[in-house]
């Protein structure tokens, strides 16, 4: 849009902490979590994360949550102040016993450990931090194609890229990850593409561009 030349524009990932955002958060948090919403344990469990519900696709998102089948089950952290219009929409759709509204937390890795799938619809994201978190604590991300971290998803390896309106196929791509053998395969390959982007990596490209900028 702007004319500017390829060679000035450098992609540099955000780094993530792996050891604090892991796979072995389901081993700590997942049957408390779980119960303490009235989740079953055997329930597929979807997790949204993220405040600015309008933006972020929640609306969207309680559309496909419609569509699922009647064991899968919702958790919702974040705020908005229009939070109140999203639990009416939740019942409208009879999702009250599906859907769980968590609100703000200072905490979110217990909601990673209980989940088995995080999904991210959101209308604009430059990258979204939260996709890199549930990545690396071995959760296959379904998000949208206005999310800069969708370069990150392999379609049907480590999770889904959907249209952020798209609330038929957002639908498809969720009930496909019903299924535990086939999300848990994926929840693997996302904490292999999480890997490598620690706050390391992410430190030594800044660093190699920033000297790379002074030396020309």
């Amino acid at each position: 849009h702007f004319g500017v030349g390829e060679a000035k524009l450098h992609v540099i990932y955000n780094g993530i902490d792996t050891q604090a955002f892991h796979p072995r958060l389901k081993q700590q948090y997942r049957a408390s979590v779980r119960a303490e919403y009235r989740i079953p344990a055997d329930a597929p469990l979807f997790l949204f994360v993220g405040s600015g519900f309008e933006r972020k696709g929640v609306g969207t998102l309680l559309q496909a949550m419609a569509e699922l089948p009647d064991p899968a089950h919702l958790i919702v952290v974040g705020k908005d102040k229009r939070l109140k219009h999203f639990v009416e929409s939740a019942a409208r759709h009879h999702l009250s016993a599906r859907v769980h509204f968590t609100g703000a937390q200072g905490d979110v890795r217990p909601f990673y450990g209980a989940a088995d799938a995080l999904v991210f619809p959101t209308l604009y994201e430059p990258f979204g931090n939260v996709t890199l978190e549930a990545m690396a604590c071995g959760l296959p991300v379904i998000t949208s194609r206005k999310a800069g971290s969708a370069e990150l998803i392999r379609n049907g390896v480590n999770g889904f890229v959907c249209d952020a309106l798209d609330a038929t196929a957002l639908a498809g791509s969720m009930r496909l990850l019903v299924a535990p053998d086939r999300c848990a395969d994926m929840g693997r390959a996302a904490r292999a593409t999480a890997e490598p982007l620690t706050f390391e990596a992410m430190s030594s490209r800044l660093i190699a561009l920033y000297q790379g900028l002074l030396a020309s």
